[in-house]
């Protein structure tokens, strides 16, 4: 029988251990409460080391709060033991409930790490048919097999939240730094109020960049610390998570596809030149791209024209899942200006949920946001009008009235034809509103 108490020691003590709390709760913890009493599935999947746990066991402290029967939550962790669900939910009845299921009040049912449950998505879809009466609420590492698993097994029958790595803002937040988030990026009179907070604020901006936004080591300073625990998550995953998931012989080639992504953020992809680098078959490197991919290491974008399915199939970027990555690969050419706008490009990348950019015979922009708005990473003491050069060729082609360049210290909007710029500091920008939490999770 299972030993669900382990897990669940507040079926005796009436509350969560203090160790597995922290007091800082993410902007995702408000967002997901209010999704608590819905009949859905919640789906929480991110990163290892965002938080998610932590997430998990703070749900249940404010359940436990609430009211809730210390008895009616039940927490596991497919990350420390693997069981079917059948098994887990028949050691519940019998251990703690002592009668039928479908006979209880409203039941929470917390599951974590659930893509180590094998055929996770079917058995789920079972057992929340079965019993109306259990709330799920489940998370995961890996965004692929979890996102798919979820669109096909699922629909109709799940909300997707991702958590992100702190965001600038969140990270502002987390060490006493009240600074308002940035609502419109285009209300120029609050990111000037922004602006005034530059000494206090760009500082911070660089250990942010550093760290990457794991919130362990938010607030390390030392730098041997720092890539001590991004090479331990790397490590977990590349050498442990994917070839256990897709049984895979070379994990060596996985890290070399991440320290080639770390020398050269944004690259555009290209298998053939990949496997002539690493001696192996396109397809293959096709296959260990997807891996890191779907363990969130890497974050793929693609050629933006209009129609997503052509984009798809079009040329692609690669971006690392954490600058921390970059900083573990190469911490020494943190100090070389190039080098640190290609770092900040990255970091740009990791809290866009349009995945796109553009290219076109000579002409490339970085970025396309939603409504065709183009986006350039320009972090140097002096944009020239040659830097703008593609903006106005996308903006020409896709009718875009709109168009945003990061820079290091501009701060201010200029209409030069039919477009208006704006020039925005990228630490300013980093500071609006989290998209992930617009509201658009529901899985139809």
């Amino acid at each position: 029988m299972l030993n669900l108490i382990t897990f669940n020691r507040w079926w005796d003590t009436g509350e969560v251990e203090k160790v597995y709390l922290k007091p800082y709760k993410r902007r995702l913890f408000y967002t997901i409460k209010k999704f608590l009493e819905k009949r859905q599935i919640i789906l929480i999947y991110g990163l290892r080391r965002t938080g998610k746990t932590v997430l998990m066991y703070q749900l249940i402290d404010f359940l436990l709060k609430s009211g809730v029967d210390k008895k009616r939550i039940l927490y596991f962790s497919f990350d420390e033991k693997i069981a079917s669900l059948e098994e887990l939910f028949r050691t519940y009845k019998e251990l703690v409930l002592g009668k039928d299921i479908l006979k209880e009040k409203r039941i929470y049912v917390f599951l974590d790490e659930i893509q180590k449950l094998e055929n996770w998505q079917n058995q789920l879809k079972i057992f929340y048919d079965l019993y109306p009466n259990v709330k799920f609420i489940v998370s995961g590492s890996a965004s692929l097999v979890i996102s798919k698993g979820a669109k096909e097994s699922l629909a109709g029958r799940v909300y997707e939240f991702v958590l992100p790595l702190l965001s600038f803002y969140e990270y502002l937040d987390f060490l006493g730094e009240k600074i308002p988030s940035v609502e419109n990026i285009f209300n120029l009179s609050q990111l000037k109020e922004i602006y005034l907070k530059k000494e206090r604020i760009v500082p911070l901006f660089f250990s942010y960049l550093k760290n990457g936004g794991f919130i362990e080591i938010a607030k390390e300073e030392d730098e041997l610390e720092i890539k001590e625990y991004s090479k331990s998550i790397l490590e977990k995953i590349i050498f442990a998570d994917i070839p256990l998931s897709f049984k895979i012989k070379e994990p060596q080639i996985l890290r070399a596809i991440l320290e080639l992504t770390a020398s050269h953020p944004g690259f555009l992809l290209d298998y053939s030149k990949l496997a002539e680098i690493f001696k192996k078959d396109q397809r293959v490197i096709s296959n260990y791209v997807f891996y890191l991919a779907y363990s969130l290491l890497i974050k793929l974008f693609y050629n933006f024209s209009g129609s997503r399915f052509v984009s798809e199939r079009k040329l692609k970027k690669v971006y690392l899942g954490s600058t921390n990555f970059i900083f573990q690969f190469f911490p020494e050419k943190i100090s070389q200006p190039e080098f640190l706008g290609k770092m900040i490009e990255n970091l740009v990348a990791m809290f866009l949920d349009n995945n796109f950019f553009w290219k076109e015979r000579q002409n490339e922009v970085d970025f396309v946001l939603k409504n065709n708005i183009p986006l350039e990473v320009k972090y140097k003491d002096k944009i020239e009008g040659k830097d703008l050069k593609s903006i106005f060729k996308f903006s020409q082609k896709f009718g875009s009235q709109k168009a945003i360049v990061l820079t290091k210290e501009e701060l201010k909007k200029e209409k030069i034809n039919h477009l208006q710029i704006y020039f925005i500091p990228v630490w300013i920008y980093l500071l609006k509103s989290d998209e992930i939490l617009s509201g658009d999770n529901f899985v139809p």
